[in-house]
């Protein structure tokens, strides 16, 4: 009878070690009111607020490795594209907030002008992706608007709020009528 008292005994520890070796959260996370980032045992960052695991929603959140891409409380290192924290929109590369990206990236609302990582609302420009050149107002491309804008390469032809490098002829702004060859003002004519 005591062999089958100490056999249940060790088999109920062996599956609560078993247990909380795969999902125990680290002790920090565990801590009363702990806010934060931390690696379970798992392998896998998890988002506590107040002590408990955030399971829904999306959020960036930094630790001392850089800002993440939370989804449903967990980071996700598959997420490429643009998220919003109270700071502002940034550019997530892998999971993680990319500081160093400049460029243009898209999300649901259109495509917007990248300086450090973050969205510039203040980009009044023409830009370049691998796509082509874009009028950006605002930030965004403007892809209804037609006209002539600047950048620091010069003055260009924007059809559907893209560089016309096919364009070659005459074309008129606020400052006067301008000879235009492929899709670039010719201030030499």
């Amino acid at each position: 009878m005591r062999s089958k008292k100490v056999r249940a005994a060790m088999i109920a520890a062996a599956a609560c070690l078993s247990f909380t070796s795969v999902v125990a959260p680290s002790a920090t996370a565990l801590a009363a009111g702990y806010t934060g980032l931390a690696q379970e045992a798992n392998g896998n960052w998890y988002y506590y607020n107040n002590g408990q695991k955030v399971t829904s929603g999306t959020n960036l959140v930094q630790n001392e490795y850089g800002w993440w891409y939370v989804k449903n409380g967990q980071i996700d290192f598959t997420y490429t594209g643009l998220a919003q924290n109270e700071y502002g929109w940034w550019y997530v590369r892998n999971g993680k907030i990319d500081f160093s990206y400049t460029g243009l990236a898209q999300n649901d609302y259109g495509w917007w002008r990248i300086v450090n990582g973050a969205v510039d609302f203040n980009c009044n420009s023409v830009e370049a992706n691998e796509y082509g050149w874009f009028y950006l107002r605002g930030g965004k491309v403007d892809f209804n608007y037609n006209g002539l804008a600047a950048n620091a390469y010069g003055w260009w032809k924007i059809t559907g709020g893209a560089v016309d490098f096919n364009y070659t002829g005459m074309a008129q702004n606020e400052y006067g009528l301008w000879h235009v060859v492929n899709g670039m003002v010719d201030f030499s004519r």
